[in-house]
């Protein structure tokens, strides 16, 4: 007998399972609870940032220096590639801080983790009953890829939270299989949906979000035959809502920076779906699986049994008995079949969706990868029900789930707090940033010098940013101009930009970080001292603190032939 039948007034898998304090408030503070000792520990000391967290944090300390929140920027040119709502969140938190360093820039992901905890637990709270609700919510604590994802300061976490309480309202809006919601409170959850549609539009990509978001509800109510939801979704005024907080701020940076922005935003669409594209690499379609199949650990094995019978349910005909398995799909609640259709139109819709474009990447999925939580929580449940039918006490059995959330929350806190630091390799490099910094003194100038060794820039068209310009200029905290050469040529002369090339003459030292193999060129334009050397991790990313002093060199005449500048 499948245990969800086990209840005539709602579902609830396993009743023994369920705890004996039922209070909302309090399953919302064990969540809390548990989030935190998940991503709280280490914050901002288990490992210095990526390159990609980088971005987010030093385009918001330069919101903070510069006073202009409208868009980020990068060493002073506009950073447009994504809409800036992580900006703000980190920027916004940075002013109460007093500035931005790894934890400001970490916390808001942690923050928006949690709440991605709370919405998966209340979508399954309402199709499944308090019991799932609370485990569901305690697995997606303690997932892999939410003890990873909500320690960065990136915008996968924050899309995926706010797709799930976009899902949330839709569920309400629509109802959950045992009859409409009441008028007000449908009508409230429509505003949420549409509000939450267009803000998610904010976050990774203009209108990424939102495609996502319509091809779930689309597949879940053609799915349920649900006429009466389709007609509540055709809502001028909350669409009007919608397309303001999509497209306010690609309007206002066309309007600010010309053709340019939008042909930024063209070029990322085109060339995800071109056949061949040029200017972003994916990886092969079975990524998605594996990253879904890896990034549920250590609840894999146990989702894969609750989506599989999530999809027998699904699919059930009503009315039919099915030989061997006890089930009749016509006793099933309701609430359930529509909680197993939302969880597959939630799964399937968005990988379909990724699926279609020429470039994928893993960490995409996670749009897909929040139904896994609460299928690892009917997979529990089904064990739970089976030990209990075995003999064991459900008092114990609940002892020992709060004891084993305990163990993995904690394991992933300290773990990443103690461990984190000692596994992370691009950390010394950033290290020697900070203290190459404290070399120099306040108020100088310092030239980052590019050569064809590098890695290719990504170039847009506000100018070029290498793969590593936003963390240097976080970990200096300071100004710094670009400068690149050819190696094969010998270069005669140095053109760095910004307020460097305002200058008229180069009367003081200046600090350059490149290579040993620089030193020959740089000794061309006057006298150089070695101030520091970084570690050597690799023989290409071995870098030098110079001071080059001149008092004859005038920088208008700097930018030979051997000397290009980046813009």
């Amino acid at each position: 007998m499948d245990p969800l039948m086990t209840q005539k007034d709602g579902p609830n898998p396993c009743p023994n399972a369920a705890p004996p304090w039922r209070s909302a408030a309090v399953r919302l503070m064990a969540l809390l609870i548990l989030s935190a000792v998940v991503l709280l520990p280490g914050l901002g000391s288990s490992g210095r940032l990526s390159y990609h967290e980088a971005f987010v944090a030093q385009g918001a300390r330069e919101m903070l220096d510069s006073g202009t929140w409208a868009y980020p920027t990068i060493g002073g040119r506009p950073w447009l590639e994504k809409p800036p709502l992580p900006w703000w969140l980190v920027a916004g938190l940075g002013r109460i801080a007093g500035g931005v360093d790894e934890w400001v820039a970490r916390f808001p992901s942690a923050l928006a983790a949690a709440l991605l905890v709370l919405g998966v637990s209340t979508v399954a709270t309402r199709h499944y009953g308090p019991g799932i609700g609370l485990l569901t919510g305690a697995i997606q604590a303690t997932t892999v890829w939410t003890a990873l994802r909500g320690r960065l300061a990136d915008a996968d976490i924050l899309l995926a939270c706010l797709l799930t309480w976009t899902v949330a309202a839709l569920d309400r809006m629509i109802g959950d299989g045992r009859g409409a919601a009441t008028s007000t409170t449908w009508r409230r959850w429509r505003w949420a949906f549409f509000v939450l549609l267009g803000s998610a539009s904010l976050v990774k990509g203009i209108a990424f979000g939102a495609v996502l978001l319509a091809a779930i509800a689309g597949v879940a109510i053609l799915w349920g035959r649900d006429w009466t939801s389709a007609r509540r979704l055709i809502f001028p005024a909350g669409a009007i809502a919608a397309m303001v907080l999509s497209l306010a701020w690609p309007a206002a940076m066309i309007l600010r920076h010309g053709p340019g922005a939008l042909a930024l935003w063209t070029t990322h669409v085109t060339d995800r779906l071109a056949a061949r594209p040029t200017e972003f690499a994916g990886e092969p379609s079975w990524q998605y699986a594996l990253g879904i199949l890896l990034q549920a650990m250590p609840w894999t094995p146990l989702a894969m049994i609750g989506a599989w019978h999530s999809l027998r349910r699904a699919t059930a005909r009503r009315g039919v008995r099915r030989e061997g398995d006890g089930m009749r799909p016509d006793s099933i609640p309701a609430a359930v079949v529509a909680g197993d259709r939302l969880l597959w139109a939630w799964s399937a819709a968005p990988l379909l969706l990724l699926s279609l474009a020429t470039v994928k990447n893993a960490h995409y999925a996670i749009a897909a990868q929040v139904p896994w939580s609460i299928w690892a929580a009917l997979g529990v449940s089904r064990l739970a029900g089976r030990l209990v039918r075995r003999g064991r006490s459900p008092v114990r059995l609940r002892r020992l789930a709060v004891a084993g959330f305990a163990v993995i929350g904690l394991a992933c806190g300290l773990g990443a707090w103690a461990l984190g630091p000692r596994i992370d390799r691009r950390g010394a490099e950033w290290a020697f940033y900070e203290s190459a910094a404290r070399r120099i003194p306040p108020g100088a100038p310092v030239v980052l010098l590019y050569d064809d060794w590098d890695r290719k820039p990504y170039e847009s068209p506000f100018g070029a940013f290498p793969h590593d310009l936003a963390v240097r200029l976080f970990y200096l905290r300071r100004p710094a101009s670009l400068a690149e050469w050819r190696v094969e040529e010998a270069p005669t002369g140095l053109a760095p930009l910004d307020s460097l090339a305002a200058r008229p003459s180069w009367l003081a030292p200046l600090h350059v970080i490149g290579r040993d193999r620089d030193r020959p060129g740089l000794e061309r334009l006057g006298r150089v001292e070695v101030l520091a050397r970084g570690p050597a991790l690799r023989f290409d990313r071995t870098y030098v603190m110079f001071r080059l002093t001149s008092d004859t060199v005038a920088l208008g005449s700097a930018g030979g032939s051997g000397a290009r500048t980046l813009h």
